[in-house]
């Protein structure tokens, strides 16, 4: 688990930690070290407790993904939202999650979500009120069909609208766990950080790597090369 020792405020982004990828019968499995699971628990605890954002993605396919073995694509049905491979292994981590659909963004982030008072209607989330919710401990997760997490539009703004109300770039670091690195979307969200000029680290001990220690090894050279910084596992931040 990491500490923040410099004067930055952490927003810590939680990547796929789904059942199709964490657990044995999951449809795409993701073998890690001992000890993965129970870290990225405890950052995620950690992270409610001193009162950092938390923010993430998820894994969101329809039966038609062109990724599917079934479509033609490299990979086995997985992650089809409504079902359980689709969920976060830490449903209660933290205790209130928004979804954030793939949506078209283009004239403004238009987030419709339910009604807080019956009769009122669907209410509209735009990336500030999103970025609140955030700072108030609702957990926001972008849903997306591919590697990154800026493939969902709204990812971008809300993103930039929560380090602007944290005091500008200058001011916060990204701390990145989750699944997976090796080159998939712990990189990805890792490489999208980065082109937007945050400041970024990964946290090894709380990720799962694709292809073990020689994908440990491709992602810290790649991403210290992109200028994020890597803690090796008992290494300190």
């Amino acid at each position: 688990m990491s500490e923040n020792n410099d004067e930055r405020s952490i927003i810590l982004v939680d990547v796929d930690t789904q059942f199709d990828f964490v657990e044995p019968d999951g449809a795409l499995f993701v073998p890690a070290p001992a000890g993965t699971r129970e870290a990225i628990e405890a950052r995620l605890r950690a992270a409610m407790q001193r009162g950092e954002p938390i923010v993430g993605s998820v894994d969101s396919h329809s039966w038609d993904a062109w990724e599917f073995a079934d479509n033609g694509g490299p990979f086995p049905a997985h992650c089809v939202k409504g079902r359980r491979g689709w969920l976060r292994i830490f449903e209660a981590l933290p205790p209130r999650t928004r979804f954030v659909p793939m949506q078209v963004a283009d004239e403004g982030l238009r987030n419709l979500v339910g009604e807080s008072v019956e009769g009122e209607g669907p209410r509209r989330l735009d990336a500030a009120a999103l970025a609140a919710e955030a700072r108030d401990g609702v957990g926001i997760y972008f849903e997306k069909e591919v590697y990154s997490l800026f493939s969902n539009p709204a990812a971008e703004r809300v993103l930039a609208a929560l380090v602007e109300s944290l005091g500008g770039v200058d001011a916060v670091c990204f701390e990145v766990i989750g699944y997976c690195t090796g080159g998939y979307c712990v990189d990805a969200a890792v490489e999208g950080l980065r082109a937007r000029g945050y400041a970024v680290r990964v946290l090894e001990a709380a990720s799962a790597a694709i292809g073990g220690p020689e994908g440990v090894a491709r992602s810290r050279a790649a991403l210290e090369a992109m200028g994020a910084q890597w803690v090796g596992s008992g290494e300190k931040a």
